[in-house]
């Protein structure tokens, strides 16, 4: 960075040792000004306004003014470098804020490179000054002297162009900044062909640095922008021509390119009727120096190759495709293994849009290429990640300076690049642009059609048919496949637990990557061939396999395509597909050599087998169980194992109960699933999914029991709930007896909090429930009766038995069971909302209860419930909840995640209809103007979330503030805040907000945090009228402290919402905006 360039100076090393973090904290302001702010105040001592009386006199007789101020200057640096860091540091700034600034600055400059060391840290000062004024240059220097600035400037850079690398890198900065403000930039400009290479290299980085990046300068005015996006354009023939000299070897020029194509993609934004095809035909013209830095410089030619395939947002052909195809394949080969995974977002870009194309065969572009430099991707990054040293994984996973998210990201993530590459070709290249709040177009505002109708020309889907003959496509899934085979495969020691785990994690993000591939090949005549080819061999090898062939590597290479075959069958028996039951049916016919196999391989072929479940016929679905149930996770070569095998076993147990013949109950194997798991286990079996396990067996046994309900909850009652109660009595005693144990587990009451669960009627019961006419049919009725029966632990487990520290047990299990039975059996909806609203007094952080109450309000159904009823119901128990609450103010600001949690709840209890409909809020639009009436409650609600809005640190909680803030405000006149009520509370809201903006980090990214804010305050300016809006946000930037020119920007920005096509393209303004904004702050700051 610029800024950093004074570290450089040997002169100020050696004058003082800590002299480069001194000068380095002088430069930081430089990167983070506007101009010159004449709220500070000059130091009474060391006032340089004094020694600068008359600046205006510079240009007539600059000598007799500015020697006496050169010489107060001097002494102030000398002293700064000494380490007088508080005097001379706050006259320095002071200085730089001065009106004279700039004239002192450039006579200092004026004579060149000075000999002594005094003479050349006070002209490295005097460069930043220049750099810091220029960045707001526009709004600072009359029109009248901007020119001769311009020319002075040009002069200096000049002057110093061959002597200290700080200096001229300043004033670099500085000329390219007054170019762009006056709107003269042009490359090459007058002079600059005359300057060193290096020199010409950093003008020609940084228009793309200051136009379009999170260190943009403020212009003002869109038809600067324009000028600067044009000369930029204009230019971009002798850039690439200046950047890619053959026989160069600089890799900070290769960075530059990139950033040209960056920038040149943006300035097409601002120049609509441009060819976008352009500036790809001028760096095509050096297609050969292009190669040539691929190949020497692979890493830094990665980047370009990102800029460019991110060009297929405006234009995708063959020429392009032409030009990317030799570097892609120059960089594959370059790179060595090490660094293989900075192609990570090179592939992602690629397969979102090129890579699908060339592989359908509409751009000429080398397809097998790529799927073989993602399948090698694919090895090296699962390579990585087993020579990774144990305990390095959370450390790793937290370091993301390259954007790929350390190792134990890398495999997901190359995964991930699979998996977008058959996302895109099954849905296209851009699903429908959504927008925020779709007001009314303005019909008076300029439209960008030229750019709309580029991009909707590029929007790319492949029909049906073109799939259907694509044959492409199932060479790359073989690809795919291939790699999953290496990576899926257990570890050759069956008891390294950790290695079993990250197994577990990389099958399930596999799972997905699947489920993707399955949805687009099966829409391929032949692709069931493809995709069950590994299991039909692993099949071939079992039944035809002998002792000998049999080893281990061969069982392994059999584990792993018995369990991809499943994730296959499974996701073609969700489309129908026949070929998913044939899959399952050949394994069923496996049974006898998988059970006979040995251990380990027994225990791992025969969890993969059970996987097929989902996709078992119905007719085969009882033999399968009984199958399942002869061979348990518990007859395991090492108990050990249960903790990655018995649930997921039970899992699909349960799935298979559930696709039992309807009809009579099951109770003979209702009583074998109880026998299963509800007995007595040796130390070495139980592991902390236990209670998970015995859930799934509760709810295969709610199957099981079929169309009769009420034949379940009478053998509940009188066979599990007995003990279970007695139990969990027996731990309550025993908590509330020792106190000090924070660590119980709480077995038996998260058990039978899971028993109560499971006793819930299913969607179908309950259907019969009400058409039984009074809700209460015989399955609803037996559930009642029995959740009534077990109240009192579920209240006791909310207000009276004392949680574990670490897990929130056994309330934790206890909201999870109400939640379930607040939609199951609505006439406990009362009790259930009420205690969770009384649980809330117990507890400094009630965040379960508010995340329960949250989800109760976002699932509850109006109709069949009255809407007016239940909203009268919710409206007192979150009224109840946050009244509570807010009674202790300082516990909630001071638990981040509390604080989410609340607003999280309000922001929904109060959630508007979208805009332009009626009825579709909580208890069809009900809720809202019921809380909404509750004055003393919201406007208590409003002032906390503007007063921890200011120094929250928690991203989770800021976006929960601004979406209760947005949804306070409302979506339109009709559903939003009466307009007395808004005004009144609109500029304490909006100040806050705006200060929020220019302080908090985590609203510079575009994620959820920046998209509430730019909601909130659309939905401002769309509720008042034009007047009251602008007056707003005067009033509310001056209480936020922001700079004119800012708030100028951001009323434009909001008031032009409808001029933009789409969400991302006014966001990113939004963003930019907001990049200003925290660099004004962080300047004041500083």
């Amino acid at each position: 960075e610029p800024c950093d360039i004074v570290r450089e100076c040997s002169c100020a090393k050696k004058r003082h040792p800590t002299s480069s973090v001194m000068v380095a904290n002088m430069a930081y302001v430089w990167s983070f000004t506007s101009g010159p702010d004449s709220s500070m105040q000059t130091d009474s001592n060391h006032p340089p306004e004094k020694l600068l009386q008359q600046p205006q006199n510079f240009q007539q007789n600059p000598s007799a003014t500015v020697l006496a101020a050169v010489q107060e200057l001097q002494k102030h640096v000398t002293c700064f470098w000494a380490g007088d860091e508080v005097v001379a540091a706050q006259w320095l700034t002071n200085f730089q804020r001065s009106e004279a600034a700039w004239e002192v600055s450039v006579e200092v400059l004026r004579p060149g490179p000075l000999p002594s060391c005094d003479e050349e840290l006070m002209q490295e000062f005097c460069a930043q000054t220049l750099a810091r004024l220029s960045r707001s240059f526009g709004s600072q220097r009359s029109a009248s002297v901007q020119h001769t600035c311009v020319e002075q400037l040009q002069t200096l850079l000049q002057a110093h162009s061959m002597g200290q690398r700080g200096i001229w890198k300043q004033l670099a900065l500085a000329l390219t900044s007054v170019r762009l403000w006056t709107g003269k930039w042009a490359w090459p400009s007058n002079g600059d062909l005359e300057l060193p290479q290096e020199v010409r290299a950093e003008l020609l980085s940084l228009p793309a640095e200051l136009l379009f990046c999170d260190r943009g300068l403020p212009l003002d005015e869109s038809k600067l922008r324009q000028v600067a996006a044009q000369a930029l354009l204009q230019g971009c023939w002798t850039a690439f021509e200046e950047l890619l000299r053959p026989g160069s070897q600089d890799a900070a020029s290769v960075r530059t390119v990139a950033s040209w194509l960056r920038a040149l993609r943006k300035a097409l934004r601002w120049v609509p009727l441009w060819d976008a095809t352009q500036p790809i035909q001028s760096l095509a013209s050096f297609g050969p120096q292009l190669l040539e830095k691929a190949a020497s410089l692979p890493g830094d030619s990665a980047e370009v190759a990102l800029q460019l395939t991110r060009w297929q947002q405006i234009v995708c052909n063959d020429d392009m495709a032409i030009m990317l195809d030799p570097v892609l394949s120059s960089i594959f080969c370059s790179l060595g293994p090490e660094e293989s995974q900075r192609l990570l977002p090179l592939m992602c870009e690629l397969s979102a849009g090129i890579w699908p194309r060339a592989a359908a065969g509409d751009i000429i572009l080398d397809w097998h290429g790529l799927g073989e430099a993602a399948k090698e991707m694919l090895r090296l990054a699962l390579k990585a990640r087993i020579e990774q040293a144990p305990g390095e994984e959370d450390e790793n996973e937290d370091d993301d300076e390259d954007g790929t998210g350390g190792v134990g990201a890398d495999v997901e993530a190359t995964l991930g690049v699979w998996e977008r590459f058959a996302v895109t070709m099954s849905e296209g290249t851009q699903a429908a642009a959504a927008t925020l709040l779709e007001e009314d177009d303005d019909p008076g505002a300029p439209r960008p059609e030229k750019r709309s109708r580029r991009e909707a020309e590029q929007n790319w889907k492949p029909s049906t048919e073109k799939i259907a003959q694509c044959e492409n496509i199932l060479v790359l899934f073989q690809m795919f496949m291939q790699g999953l085979l290496e990576m899926l495969r257990i570890s050759s020691d069956p008891l390294d637990l950790e290695a079993l785990k990250l197994l577990q994690r990389l099958r399930a993000s596999a799972r997905t990557s699947l489920a993707a591939w399955v949805k687009l090949i099966r829409q391929i005549p032949t692709w069931e061939e493809t995709a069950f080819q590994p299991l039909h061999l692993a099949i071939f090898s079992v039944t035809s396999g002998t002792e000998e062939t049999l080893d281990d590597a061969t069982w392994r290479d059999v584990e792993a395509a018995l369990w991809i075959g499943s994730v296959l069958a499974e996701e073609a028996s969700k489309h129908g597909e026949g070929l998913a039951a044939e899959a399952a049916l050949a394994v069923w016919e496996l049974r006898e050599p998988l059970s006979q196999a040995l251990e380990p391989w027994r225990t791992w072929l025969l969890h993969s087998a059970t996987s097929f479940a989902p996709a078992m016929p119905r007719e085969r679905v009882p033999n399968y169980i009984e199958w399942m149930l002869a061979n348990p996770p518990s007859s395991s070569f090492a108990l050990e194992v249960l903790e990655l095998t018995e649930l997921p076993f039970m899992q699909n147990l349960r799935t298979l109960c559930e696709r039992l013949p309807q009809g009579s109950p099951h109770i003979g194997l209702c009583d074998r699933l109880v026998l299963l798991v509800f007995v007595e286990r040796p130390p070495k079996a139980l592991h902390a999914r236990v209670v998970e396990v015995k859930a799934a067996v509760l709810e295969a046994m709610r199957f099981a029991a079929g169309s009769d309900h009420a034949v379940l909850c009478q053998g509940l009652r009188q066979g599990l709930l007995p003990s279970l109660t007695q139990a969990a009595e027996q731990e309550a005693a025993q908590a509330l007896a020792d106190p000090s144990n924070k660590e119980r587990p709480w077995t038996a009451a998260r058990t039978l909090f899971a028993l109560l669960r499971a006793a819930l009627p299913l969607p179908e019961q309950q259907k019969l429930s009400r058409a039984a006419g009074d809700g209460q049919g015989t399955a609803t009725a037996a559930s009642l009766a029995l959740w009534k029966d077990c109240w009192r632990y579920i209240e006791a487990a909310m207000t009276t038995w004392p949680q574990t520290e670490s897990s929130e047990e056994p309330s934790k299990s206890a909201v999870a069971a109400l939640v379930a039975a607040a939609s199951a059996l609505p006439g406990l909806l009362p009790d259930i909302v009420n205690l969770l609203a009384a649980s809330v007094a117990k507890y400094d952080m009630p965040d379960i209860e508010f995340d329960a109450l949250r989800t109760i309000i976002s699932t509850v159904s109006c109709p069949p419930l009255d809407p007016a009823s239940c909203a009268e119901v919710l409206c007192a128990a979150v009224a109840s909840a946050a009244e509570a609450e807010l009674r202790n103010e300082e516990d909630l600001t001071e638990s981040p995640s509390t604080l989410a949690a609340f607003f999280q709840l309000l922001a929904e209890a109060i959630r508007p209809s979208p805009l332009g409909t009626a009825g579709a809020g909580p208890c069809a639009g009900q809720l809202r103007p019921r809380l909404m009436a509750r004055t003393d409650l919201i406007n208590s609600s409003l002032s906390v979330a503007v007063q921890s809005l200011q120094n929250c640190t928690s991203e989770a909680a800021v976006i929960a503030i601004l979406r209760f803030l947005g949804n306070f405000v409302g979506t339109d006149k009709l559903a939003g805040t009466p307009l007395e009520q808004l005004k009144g509370s609109s500029l304490p809201l909006t100040a806050p907000v705006l200060q929020a903006l220019s302080t908090l980090p985590q609203l510079q990214e575009m994620e959820e945090g920046l998209i509430a804010a730019a909601e909130l305050l659309l939905r401002l300016f769309l509720a008042l009228s034009s007047e009251d809006a602008s007056n707003l946000l005067v009033l509310a930037s001056t209480e936020a402290g922001l700079a004119p020119g800012s708030r100028d920007q951001l009323q434009r920005l909001l008031s032009t919402r409808s001029s933009f096509q789409n969400q991302t393209d006014w966001l990113e303004d939004f963003q930019q905006v907001v990049y200003q904004l925290q660099r004004e702050h962080a300047k004041v700051k500083h």
